[in-house]
């Protein structure tokens, strides 16, 4: 894989103002290794922004990753991982920047950080988002009557600026970016023609209320999926949170999904409602995600997923991590910041990493890296089991390769065999 490749997003949202604020440099980084913040070009300290920003933080020395970190009338984090370190991101040459417009009004706080193997260095600096005075007053952002076309379409992008039930919405193909706007509730779902071609990102003004929820109860069907695709695309699911959608939270057969700041939640009926998390092509991603759902979290079905600073609550019914329903699928599961976290307390019907169905022989490889992996138990609730082969399973093999050997050895205790099963094991290596 490519540094491109890691490069993915976290929680996006505001913009970022240059110059000013603290440096801290850790004492152990060499003068040529020290990672430092240049310049933050795109606007000034203390500016008052009201149109576009297109912000990136220039550096020197070896950087691992930048980090901005908003504060204010609404709050955000974006990670870039491969220079150049544009705020919101960029795809070559287009650098979409960021609509401040849209944003609520008042007083912001960003710090951006550079971190890399010589330490880290930190900047912190304040602005305005404010309309120009004389300026016309942008449609609101919130919820309720829209004063204009909602959603309104400018250079390709979708602004949805008030509620909306929207149904099944199938996607344009002219759309290349869906935003939902800080306190809008959008009911129904974004369908994704099979025959797209080119890339589509999905965000929100705000992680907490730019909100897509279902609009009826379940029905197993996966065109009502929250967002559900066949095509072969690049999908980016940003800085919002699905509610109760009709089936999976999200469903792409064969789209490589770059999933970051995101909160999958299901509030509903324990259990019966198959409110699935995440399914996605080859090379996806969940970074800075929170997943609280009641059936499987994440789906190892189309090839290699990574999940990285995440937390998946484990609930009675379901797995965070599903190998397969049967004799089909294949891909690595790469841990890299999971925590998951017990919630039942009187059992489970399926542990951290299942198995739930199929018969030929056929391995999933789990790779943590460093500590990659952490479980919790919430207070008054039991401890699920780590590893599970459902009723009927036969000759699957769960790799499991690193992490902490008294987390993830399997033993009677914390791994399950159904009725029914044979051949199936659990092999640990290069465990510390």
């Amino acid at each position: 894989m490519s540094r491109r490749y890691w490069r993915q997003l976290a929680i996006a949202g505001l913009v970022v103002a240059a110059g000013g604020g603290v440096w801290a440099v850790a004492p152990t980084a060499s003068a040529d290794e020290a990672p430092r913040i240049t310049q933050l070009a795109g606007v000034t300290e203390g500016a008052t922004l009201s149109g576009t920003a297109r912000i990136e933080a220039r550096t020197s020395g070896t950087v691992d990753r930048v980090e901005f970190s908003l504060s204010g009338a609404s709050t955000a984090t974006w990670t870039e991982r491969e220079a150049p370190y544009y705020f919101l991101g960029n795809n070559g040459a287009l650098v979409p920047g960021w609509n401040a417009a849209a944003a609520p009004d008042g007083a912001y706080a960003l710090a951006v950080r550079a971190v890399g193997p010589g330490g880290t260095t930190q900047q912190t600096v304040r602005f305005t988002v404010g309309q120009q005075a004389g300026a016309p007053t942008p449609t609101p952002t919130t919820g309720g009557n829209a004063s204009a076309a909602n959603p309104s379409v400018s250079n390709g992008v979708a602004t949805f600026t008030a509620n909306k039930t929207i149904g099944k919405l199938s996607v344009p193909d002219s759309w290349s970016e869906i935003v939902i706007g800080a306190g809008v509730t959008l009911r129904g779902n974004f369908f994704i023609p099979a025959n797209r071609t080119k890339a589509l990102t999905i965000t929100g003004r705000d992680k907490q209320t730019s909100q897509l929820t279902g609009d009826g109860p379940h029905a197993k069907d996966f065109a009502r999926a929250g967002v559900t695709t066949e095509a072969k695309i690049k999908l980016t699911l940003r800085n919002y949170t699905s509610i109760n959608p009709r089936f999976y939270h999200m469903w792409a057969k064969s789209a490589q999904v770059i999933m970051s700041g995101m909160r999958y939640i299901d509030n509903r009926d324990v259990g019966s409602n198959n409110s699935d998390g995440f399914s996605g092509g080859d090379n996806s991603l969940i970074e800075n995600t929170f997943i609280d759902t009641w059936d499987d979290s994440a789906k190892l079905y189309t090839g290699d997923l990574t999940i990285r600073d995440t937390t998946i609550v484990h609930n009675r019914n379901g797995a965070p991590i599903q190998m397969a329903w049967g004799d089909y699928g294949q891909g690595t599961a790469i841990l890299d910041g999971l925590t998951v976290i017990s919630n039942s307390s009187n059992g489970y019907n399926q542990g951290v990493f299942s198995w739930a169905g199929g018969t030929k022989a056929d391995t999933r490889t789990i790779k943590i890296v460093g500590a990659g992996f952490t479980r919790k138990v919430n207070p008054g609730m039991v401890a699920a089991p780590l590893y599970a082969f459902k009723d009927g399973v036969k000759n699957k093999t769960i790799r499991v390769e690193g992490g902490d050997c008294s987390v993830v050895r399997s033993t009677s205790a914390n791994t399950f065999q159904g009725a029914n099963t044979s051949g199936n094991k659990v092999v640990v290596t290069g465990c510390r």
